[in-house]
């Protein structure tokens, strides 16, 4: 990726993914061996396909160069998502490869010229697509890491800094909320403090920067601001308040019983540059966020002081607080949102902890984004699935602008995944899109639109598409002209599918 010299606060901000999937990465394993049968579950959002002499049901009929129950590894993999990873027949298949969701942020910063590199979450995948991606991408340095959340899908790969820390010959900060902190505490207690190393090997010199949800900040010539959101719910222990009666029960040696009480699991989104709004795991978004994410120019700042040359040991510092986080002299929120990038794991189906399409959709609509991304996505639905689905939300007048070559279409024809996608996509118009019983009986006009025809309504010039490993975003500074006149982010020159080893 080439450097640029300009300096100004229009420089562009890209935004390179580095993984899409889920906490278990794509293909699994247990896919790929024929563990187990097809889960019946699987059945509801994508059926397995009948070969021909079987069923005199055409919707569903085999086709050539999809599932072939007695074929050869890897055509006998009936997961069509795990299939396609692996199976070169597949057009653009590896696309269903996808590393724990986690992305680098790039821009020139300001004031040295220098391009500067953002990473966001380090996974259990992360040294993979970084030998990966890297090297194409020609990442030389890791500036700063922000963590999302305390799960293994974010921060296990924490460990495979310490090489770059050592080239780079300083400490990497590390920002991330106390809960995470704690959670790395438990995990990898040598890596916050020095005297649990085994003293056989290096350590990763980390400086960690705790940040609170509200926080605004300036990391690198970038601007950040913390955007708290819920990831499914947690239970912990309460212990009883003690009263008159509870103490007088204690002294009679009956002990009061703990309670557990729900609470919900904190993850970390975060808007760049008031540009790009990225959320990796949500299943709620609380209303004091939405009023972040609605009014999104910049408050002023202070800025974050580089990382100091020599700091010989990782230790956390004192709360970062840059902002009121109370809204004042923030925008209207009436300019359209450029770039979502939010959770979305299945297309049919509710999940405790994730989005579906259907709240990705309500949040783009929300939002207004003029570009939206899907992440997190899991088996069976392929890439190829996803697009069909995007697709079919295209007003006529984007249709229309749609470029596709012979070749191109009639790939996409005669695509191995073309009939179950067929069938997900009518499913998906039937049970999440379309209009439900109730909202028919409805006199309100508004009611009454589905999910789908609202969308083509109310933000028909928007456009939706499933991410995947190796694309890179671009959009230009904030002051750089209208929303309106973005025609497209995706950098195809830049995008990749990274070394194959």
């Amino acid at each position: 990726m080439s450097s640029s010299s300009s300096t100004s606060s229009e420089d562009p901000l890209q935004l390179l993914f580095m993984g899409t999937g889920t906490s278990t990465g794509l293909p699994l394993t247990p896919c790929l061996t024929l563990s187990n049968p097809y889960p019946e579950s699987f059945s509801d959002m994508v059926p397995l396909l009948k070969a021909t002499n079987e069923s005199s049901n055409e919707e569903l009929k085999h086709k050539k160069g999809s599932w072939e129950p007695n074929g050869k590894f890897p055509k006998n993999i009936p997961c069509p998502c795990c299939r396609s990873a692996i199976d070169p027949d597949v057009p653009e298949g590896w696309k269903n490869k996808r590393g724990n969701t986690g992305c680098l942020i790039r821009k020139t910063n300001k004031k040295n010229g220098q391009i500067k590199n953002l990473l966001v979450d380090v996974g259990k995948t992360f040294r993979e697509q970084a030998a990966r991606f890297f090297p194409v991408w020609d990442v030389k340095t890791i500036d700063a890491v922000l963590l999302t959340h305390g799960h293994a899908d974010a921060y296990f790969g924490l460990d495979d800094l310490r090489e770059w820390c050592i080239r780079q010959g300083r400490a990497i900060p590390v920002y991330l909320n106390q809960e995470t902190y704690e959670k790395v505490c438990e995990a990898f207690p040598y890596m916050v403090d020095k005297t649990k190393a085994s003293g056989g090997g290096d350590v990763p010199q980390l400086l960690w920067r705790i940040i609170k949800d509200d926080d605004e900040l300036e990391i690198e010539g970038i601007d950040v601001k913390v955007l708290a959101v819920h990831h499914g719910i947690y239970f912990h222990t309460v212990a009883p308040t003690p009263t008159p009666t509870t103490i007088a029960s204690t002294a009679s040696s009956t002990v009061p019983v703990k309670r557990l009480e729900p609470e919900p699991l904190i993850c970390l989104g975060f808007m760049f540059d008031s540009q790009i709004i990225y959320i990796s795991d949500v299943s709620s978004i609380p209303e004091t966020t939405w009023e972040r994410m609605l009014h999104r120019n910049p408050l002023s700042r202070k800025a974050i002081l580089p990382t100091p040359e020599n700091t010989p040991v990782s230790k956390p510092s004192t709360p970062i607080t840059n902002g009121n986080g109370n809204g004042e002299g923030e925008g209207d929120g009436e300019e359209p949102l450029p770039i979502l990038i939010i959770d979305a794991l299945w297309p049919l189906r509710p999940h405790a902890s994730h989005f579906s399409l259907q709240q990705a959709l309500k949040c783009s609509l929300r939002l207004k984004a003029k570009f939206t991304y899907l992440i997190g996505s899991t088996h069976p639905t392929t890439h190829y699935m996803w697009e069909e689905i995007c697709n079919s939300l295209l007003s006529p007048t984007l249709l229309s602008q749609k470029i596709i070559d012979e070749a191109e279409k009639k790939e996409r024809e005669e695509h191995p995944d073309k009939i179950q996608s067929d069938y997900l996509v009518k499913k998906v118009w039937d049970k999440v899109l379309s209009k439900s019983k109730s909202q028919q009986q409805s006199n309100n006009d508004e009611l009454g639109l589905g999910l789908g025809e609202l969308w083509k309504r109310e933000n028909r010039n928007a456009i939706v598409r499933p991410a995947w490993d190796g694309l890179v975003l671009q959009v230009p500074g904030y002051k750089s002209g209208k929303i309106q006149d973005l025609v497209e982010v995706e950098r195809k020159d830049l995008s990749t599918r990274g070394l194959v080893y």
